[in-house]
């Protein structure tokens, strides 16, 4: 695909899952070794999409909150101790399904809009916004579930998770390639 193509591709995968969720996608570049400071920074909106490709970020201009409590609104003070803390590998076969799932506002596949009949576009809007990190890439995760296996059955619910905004839910995938750090949130607020 060529480079408009790709971001084209990715843009539309992009909003067909995540625009009517309340979510954040957003890619930075990877400029450390250690990705929990590229990490940071995406959460904090402290970076330029390297490609310029577009950001769902519906936080980004929202002046109250952000100045009430902080940058990285609606995540508590992101640092990379807490990632650290609450972040877990996952293998990439894992992620997909993960993206898919967050489209609904309790993670959980089965309830996703349109699902069943939209299972495979799902899936494959996944696989496309994964493609963008090449294939060489980890994925780490807020969901507890990974703890016994970093392959769990995610396609049915994410049962359990480690919080980073105040909000009743937030699920999240981080993506790490040699050249970018991807951040995909999805927040649940009732």
């Amino acid at each position: 695909m060529t480079g408009n193509t790709a971001r084209a591709a990715w843009e539309s995968a992009a909003l067909r899952l995540f625009e009517d969720t309340y979510s954040l996608v957003a890619t930075g570049p990877r400029v450390h070794p250690d990705w929990l400071l590229d990490a940071v920074a995406v959460m904090n909106r402290d970076f330029i999409d390297p490609r310029g490709w577009s950001v769902l970020d519906r936080d980004r201009d929202n002046a109250d909150e952000i100045a009430r409590h902080g940058p990285a609104f609606p995540f508590d003070a992101p640092s990379t101790e807490l990632l650290n803390e609450s972040l877990t590998q996952i293998t990439c076969d894992t992620a997909p399904v993960l993206l898919a799932a967050m489209t609904d506002d309790w993670c959980d596949l089965r309830s996703a809009p349109g699902f069943p009949d939209r299972a495979e576009s799902l899936i494959a809007d996944a696989h496309t916004l994964l493609a963008r990190y090449g294939q060489q890439f980890e994925c780490y995760t807020n969901a507890d579930d990974v703890e016994t296996t970093p392959a769990p059955d995610l396609g049915c619910k994410v049962s359990c998770w480690s919080a980073l905004t105040r909000y009743t839910a937030d699920y999240g995938l981080v993506v790490v390639s040699d050249a970018e750090v991807g951040i995909f949130w999805s927040f649940n607020p009732i």
